[in-house]
Formats: structure tokens, sequence, C-alpha cells
């Protein structure tokens, strides 16, 4: 573990780069700008109430979302750019020369990225909740402040598969399929609206839901649900299992990949 942290405390060292000292400044800026913007709800949509609704728990605020789209793209830009320009400048085999495995620097990598997109994340939701604090004269209530802490679970399996990606592919071409995938996943996360607005008489039935579940659905993280209960907990287990499945692919590339 020791080794691990190693390789992530190098790759946490970039956030003293210019480019990511000016992002963690605008985290601070969007933080301020979108503290007041309203709840994301469809209460009043019968198609879409039972899907994003505020009654079944605390609400999901929009400005929040906006911080964790921008967390993304800063986990697309260094986790698609990291491992693929360690390799072409041959950093990577300095590191593997010390007693460090493939899968401890991919791990080390991981974490690194991860503790990144969280650093700006959590700039963002201070900034955002002080000031709240200055413009209303009241926090956020406990409840929901902790649902919006629970859309950076969004940040595990994102970056997982990135960094997954990044070990098939130069640093461009995996910016560029990284984008294109999260895309077609979130396009896919509406399949089950699309469905549902069908005729009950050209339903068509639960096997088209298997390409449902056969890319990470990051609508589940923006859904109303109560803090404490079977949601909950689904949810943190379909973010780890996510991130598992995708971090041992990368562990699988990383050990029959040629690093010269």
């Amino acid at each position: 573990m020791e080794k691990i942290l190693a390789v992530s405390e190098l790759t946490f060292r970039k956030i003293k780069e210019p480019a990511y000292s000016m992002l963690l400044m605008l985290a601070i800026a969007m933080g301020y700008f979108v503290s007041e913007m309203e709840a994301i709800s469809f209460q009043n949509d019968d198609l879409l109430s039972g899907l994003v609704s505020a009654d079944q728990g605390p609400a999901v605020l929009s400005g929040f979302v906006f911080m964790i789209i921008l967390t993304l793209l800063i986990g697309v830009f260094s986790g698609a750019t990291d491992l693929p320009r360690d390799i072409d400048s041959r950093m990577i085999m300095i590191i593997l020369s010390k007693p460090i495995s493939r899968m401890q620097y991919l791990f080390g990598k991981f974490i690194g990225i991860v503790g990144i997109c969280f650093l700006f994340y959590m700039l963002s939701f201070a900034s955002a909740v002080v000031t709240h604090i200055v413009c209303t004269g009241a926090c956020y209530s406990f409840a929901i402040i902790i649902r919006q802490m629970m859309l950076a679970l969004i940040i595990l399996p994102f970056v997982a598969m990135t960094v997954t990606i990044s070990t098939f592919l130069s640093d461009i071409s995996a910016m560029i399929v990284t984008v294109v995938y999260l895309i077609f996943s979130l396009s896919l996360s509406t399949l089950a609206i699309l469905i549902a607005l069908l005729p009950k008489g050209m339903s068509t039935g639960s096997a088209v839901f298997l390409l449902y579940y056969f890319f990470p659905n990051y609508f589940y993280f923006i859904h109303s649900f109560k803090l404490i209960g079977l949601v909950s907990f689904s949810l943190l287990v379909y973010t780890l299992s996510t991130t598992a499945i995708f971090l041992l692919i990368a562990t699988h590339r990383m050990k029959t990949r040629d690093m010269l």
C-alpha cells in the first residue's frame, strides 16, 4: 500500500502546475456562481416524477450537477493523458525500475487522479456552501449537504473508466474515446424514458434493458432517494463494483502491454 500511495502522491503533485492552479481557482468561482441554482425535480411530470423527484428524499441541486460535470472533465483531462504520457516519455520505465509493480503503479495513478477530482469538487462545494450562507443567512440542511456530497461517488467509476481506456490508447485518442463513450452512456441512460413513451402494445420487454446495463449509467447518481435505505446502499455497491470491473480490465492490460 505504501508504494501505491507513493505513486498517487507523485500524481497528486500535478496540482502545483499552473494549469491545475487555475482550475482550482475556477472551482471556487464556479461554486460562487451556481450556489443558488434550484433543485432538479420533475414533480409535475407524471412520466418522470418517479424517476427524479424531491419527495423521495433530498434533491440534487442543479448547481452541484454543473460542478460535478466540470469535475468529470478534469477527470478526462487527467485520466486520459497521465498514463500515456508516462509511457511516451519513458517515465514509466524509471518508476517500474523501482520495486513497484505495474498493478501498484496503475492503482497509484487511479488514486492520485481521483484525489485531484475530489479536491476540485470539494473546493467548489465549500465555495457554494459559504456563498449560500452569505446570501441567505442560512446553511443548507444536513440532508441536502450529504446528498450533494454523494454526487462525488460518480468520480470513482468515471476515473476508472478513463484510466482503463488510456491503457489501450494514446492521450488524445483516449480523451476522444472517453468523451464519446460518456455521451453514448448518457444517451443509453434515457432508454427507460423512451421505452416508457411507447404505447403499451409496443412494449419491447425486458430484453431491451440488457444493453442498458452494459454501460455505466451516470443518471443513477442524480436520482432522489432516502439517504439511509436500500437505494443508497445499492448505489454504493454499483459504484464500487463498476469501478472494480474497469480496474480489473486496466490491470490485465497493464500486465500484457509492451511499455517500450
